[in-house]
């Protein structure tokens, strides 16, 4: 059987990778460059390209039917709405939602062709909860990515199939220093000061590591987890 995890590039997807690999799954490690992860099947893939998507998907379900598979992919980017730089907007909506799309049509129709018990995780975001000044776009997708997800998972159904949302809360990650660095520079501030926010807004009084989202999307899509779909689980801790 295949596991699948896409921006595994990423610190959440290449965690997720690695906790497949722990499981003794054969992982197809997809990304827009090759994710090069030992242990893994590299797999090129632009998941804002339909036919790309269709491609990468079919290699692995070749290799063996694909019973899990994660959705990491993601970009971001801050901004007022009145400065919105539009072709970030469409950065984002192409990978965080119409990627998802494009990903989850092909999975469903390899489980529509050879029903089996799967289970898909797509990552959205605590920003997908609750809307944040600056956020707008990248909020916008993660909502939508939720919606989407809580369909899919009602069409899934009938196959055997599952999937649900986990909503990470502020990972320690790349992408965190960056969005971190943006916000620094945009509210005349150092990054740390913005990191250390972000890490006191949890009860917990630090970031989210990558390996604690890792370990629940990987049990979200195993069969321990077979009567969960449609649900969003969140990553994060209490509130502070």
């Amino acid at each position: 059987m295949s596991a699948v995890v896409i921006g595994a590039r990423g610190t959440i997807g290449h965690a997720c990778a690695e906790q497949f690999l722990t499981r003794g799954e054969s992982v197809f490690a997809l990304d827009i460059l090759d994710p090069e992860i030992a242990g893994t099947t590299g797999v090129v893939v632009d998941v804002t390209d339909r036919a790309s998507a269709n491609r990468a998907l079919s290699l692995a379900e070749q290799h063996s039917p694909i019973t899990a598979l994660v959705y990491a992919a993601g970009v971001n980017a801050t901004g007022h709405v009145d400065s919105i730089n539009w072709e970030d907007y469409d950065r984002l909506m192409a990978v965080n939602l119409q990627g998802a799309f494009h990903v989850g049509a092909a999975l469903q129709a390899a489980c529509r062709a050879t029903p089996r018990s799967a289970g898909s995780v797509f990552i959205s975001s605590t920003a997908g909860l609750v809307g944040e000044a600056g956020g707008s776009i990248y909020v916008a997708t993660k909502f939508a990515l939720r919606g989407f997800v809580e369909s899919f998972a009602a069409e899934m159904a009938p196959l055997g199939a599952r999937a649900n949302t986990v909503c990470p809360g502020n990972v320690d990650s790349v992408m965190l220093t960056r969005l971190a660095e943006q916000i620094a520079d945009r509210d005349n501030t150092t990054p740390q000061a913005i990191l250390d926010s972000l890490a006191a807004s949890s009860a917990f009084d630090r970031l989210i590591t990558p390996a604690e989202v890792a370990v629940t999307c990987v049990w979200l899509c195993s069969d321990q987890a077979s009567g969960i779909s449609g649900q969003t689980i969140v990553v994060d801790g209490p509130p502070a």
